[in-house]
């Protein structure tokens, strides 16, 4: 059952690394919609065996830049405090483990939300996998019946 209830709006923090943190805002479905847009496009650019990593890439490269409001304990190459903006994202984000840490704990838990909405998703082997049957076919008679 899908329960409706208003969508969230308090921003959050998240500690990424130690001394590393950064304030987000819930996911909401325009930056999964344009999120979808950056992906679609490293399909259409990309065609290598790394597409999919770089699939992932995109998607916790653009929440994390529509949804990093603020931050503490990121700074420049001078020791300043850095102020947020798309290309400080994705800065913070070439460090792997601060990438890690935001795709697992704001991207991963956003997507996973999102496909508990979805009722009516297929099952994880999909829909042609092989169900045994619950009953008999009809020109069988059913187990232990009485004839």
């Amino acid at each position: 059952m899908l329960k409706l209830k208003p969508a969230a709006t308090d921003l959050t923090w998240l500690d990424l690394l130690p001394g590393v943190r950064v304030q987000v805002k819930p996911i909401s479905i325009a930056d999964m919609l344009l999120t979808r847009d950056e992906v679609i496009k490293v399909y259409r650019e990309e065609e290598t065996e790394d597409t999919s990593a770089l699939a992932d890439i995109a998607i916790t490269r653009t929440l994390g830049r529509r949804g990093i409001k603020a931050w503490e304990g990121v700074g420049d190459d001078a020791g300043e405090p850095a102020p947020v903006t798309p290309e400080n994202v994705d800065l913070l984000l070439q460090n792997f483990d601060a990438y890690d840490s935001l795709h697992r704990l704001y991207v991963v838990p956003a997507m996973q939300r999102d496909q508990e909405k979805n009722v009516s998703s297929s099952a994880p082997g999909g829909t042609s996998e092989e169900v045994p049957p619950i009953a008999p076919p009809a020109s069988e008679p059913a187990p232990n019946a009485s004839t």
